[in-house]
Order: C-alpha cells, then sequence, then structure tokens
C-alpha cells in the first residue's frame, strides 16, 4: 500500500473515530426511547406501517440516509444480521431519513444491498421520540418493545455488541 493510500485509510479510521465520540455525546444527552417509540411510516411502495405492526417481534432499527457513508458500510452488517435471525422472527428496519424522493431512496436501498424492510422518513419525524441526531444510529428493541441497545455511529469493532444486543432481544 502506497504512502498516499496509508493517510487515506488513517484520515478514514480518524474521522470515523470522531464520529462514533461526537455521536456518544449527543446520544448520552439524548433521551434513549425505554421502548419503541410509536410510529407511522410509509415503505418504498407507499404501504403505511405502524410500530404496533412489530409488536412480540425483535425489532433493530436502523436510521440512514443515501448520502451518508458510514451508513453504506454498516448496512451490510445489518443485512446479515437480518439474514442470520429473521427465521427467530427479527425484524429490522432501515428508516431513510432523506429529503429525497423515494425512488432515490428506491435505488440507494439496492445499490447498497438493503434486503430488510425500508421506511422512508422524509420529514424525520422520529429523531426526537428516538433521542438521535446523527446517523447511522441503530437501536435494538425486544419483543416486548424495550430498549437493549441504543448505538450511534458506525465502528466495525461494535459488531459483537450488536449481535450481542440482537441475540439477548430474540
Amino acid at each position: 500500500m502506497n504512502l498516499r493510500m496509508k493517510k487515506i485509510k488513517s484520515i478514514s479510521k480518524a474521522l470515523r473515530l470522531v464520529g462514533i465520540v461526537l455521536g456518544m455525546n449527543v446520544l448520552a444527552h439524548a433521551a434513549d426511547p425505554a421502548s419503541l417509540p410509536v410510529f407511522s411510516l410509509p415503505d418504498l411502495d407507499g404501504k403505511q406501517w405502524n410500530s404496533s405492526d412489530f409488536k412480540g417481534k425483535p425489532v433493530v432499527v436502523d436510521f440512514w440516509a443515501t448520502w451518508c457513508n458510514t451508513c453504506k458500510e454498516s448496512i451490510p452488517k445489518l443485512a446479515d444480521l437480518s439474514e442470520k435471525y429473521k427465521g427467530k422472527g427479527l425484524v429490522v428496519i432501515g428508516i431513510s431519513v432523506d429529503k429525497t424522493s423515494v425512488e432515490k431512496v428506491r435505488k440507494a436501498a439496492k445499490k447498497f444491498g438493503i434486503t430488510y424492510l425500508v421506511l422512508h422518513d422524509k420529514e424525520n419525524t422520529m429523531a426526537k421520540s428516538f433521542g438521535f441526531s446523527g446517523i447511522p444510529s441503530v437501536y435494538v428493541f425486544n419483543r416486548k418493545g424495550m430498549l437493549t441497545l441504543g448505538m450511534p455511529g458506525f465502528d466495525p469493532e461494535q459488531d459483537a455488541q450488536l449481535v450481542s444486543a440482537t441475540e439477548k432481544a430474540l
């Protein structure tokens, strides 16, 4: 690897760490939901989904956007998680906070490899009830709808924490 690539990798890692630290700081000052917040959002086909549709199921909620580079890194991990545990009832929901058209979100979801349910929160109405101000932000809820993990930002080293929380939620 040449020096330029090493510098780019180093800068990328440092920026990711700064994002995680800032995200944790934001989350520490925000109110994590104790339970799955009530919501009603459309999917990319216009079907309305309500939080009550997921009652009794373990749920992972990921807030993302088409322009978010760290989201592009975290999405494959969530797709793997969804595939691995769907037989145990896990529901993974990607909530796009893009202010753009549904078609652009649909294209990005396909490009990024999202295989789970995608909802569109064009007006970012869920930020307050979930207590976040940055993306990606992931939340894991157990079958009773209780929060087991709130994770701001993305760091590959958090994978084990996400898997562990998901397994406990099952």
